[in-house]
């Protein structure tokens, strides 16, 4: 049995008030984590319209192969 497995099972043996503790202990993780996360959280529809932009610009040339494109970066950055 892996680890969630396991952690289901006993949590099918718990009363709800103890179910709602643990919800609201992993509810602080998951805040935990997207506040030291330095990104904004983006919904399936905008990494799915952010695919369509990229795959556009491609289309139209707007692209280079990343081997150029690091270089570039490290001669402008000093990497």
């Amino acid at each position: 049995m892996d680890v969630l497995e396991n952690t289901i099972s006993m949590m099918k043996a718990l009363p709800e008030t103890d179910l709602i503790k643990i919800q609201e202990f992993i509810s602080g993780l998951f805040r935990q984590r997207a506040a030291e996360c330095p990104f904004p959280v983006k919904s399936r529809e905008e990494i799915y319209k952010d695919l369509e932009i990229s795959r556009q610009q491609a289309a139209e040339g707007h692209c280079q192969e990343m081997g150029r494109a690091l270089e570039e970066i490290r001669v402008k950055y000093g990497l």
